[in-house]
């Protein structure tokens, strides 16, 4: 996400669910669906407040879309309410060609393969625009670019901007990224 917001010089809204986790990782507690609430908000706060310094295009991490595939991952149930208020325009989900990285806080491996095709499944239920991209991070950042063109046109100001005018007082294009691991060549530059 870092890459695509320098590349069209806007906002970028990084994941607070992981600094949330930090945070609790040594307690004795289990996660709590109030919890994935919490985190919800967190993000989406964060998006709204950094949409109105985006230009029209803002890159999100991810959203609260998101975390209720967590809560269902954690919890073993859906969230017991819908926790998004706002889906994005685009969804690009990374593949799992990407090498896992253990960065202390991630679940492992063996849960990739089910989460991404949770996150799959759940685009294509709620009817979600969603690319995949895939290969060597060249390869996804030049997917990712040509995915926003097709959405936008050549620019954040093109229609489908014009019609997204009025969420958070602006007009703004929100596009979510997931991850499958953690390494330096994954998103950032």
């Amino acid at each position: 996400p870092r890459s695509l917001a320098e590349h069209y010089g806007t906002a970028w809204v990084p994941e607070y669910g992981p600094v949330y986790s930090e945070a609790k990782h040594y307690l004795p507690t289990m996660w709590s669906s109030e919890e994935f609430t919490h985190i919800a908000q967190v993000q989406e706060s964060s998006a709204n407040h950094l949409a109105r310094e985006c230009n029209r295009l803002l890159i999100c991490d991810t959203d609260a879309f998101a975390t209720e595939v967590w809560h269902e991952r954690y919890l073993g149930t859906k969230a017991p309410i819908s926790l998004c208020t706002r889906y994005a325009d685009l969804y690009i989900l990374t593949s799992t060609d990407i090498p896992f990285v253990q960065d202390g806080l991630r679940d492992g491996e063996h849960l990739r393969s089910w989460m991404h095709n949770r996150f799959i499944t759940e685009l294509q239920e709620r009817g979600l625009r969603h690319v995949i991209v895939l290969g060597p991070h060249t390869d996804r950042i030049t997917k990712a670019v040509a995915a926003i063109v097709t959405l936008l046109g050549s620019s954040p100001d093109s229609q489908l901007a014009e019609e997204n005018r009025g969420y958070w007082g602006l007009a703004r294009t929100n596009l979510s990224f997931w991850d499958n691991a953690v390494d330096d060549e994954t998103w950032s530059t």
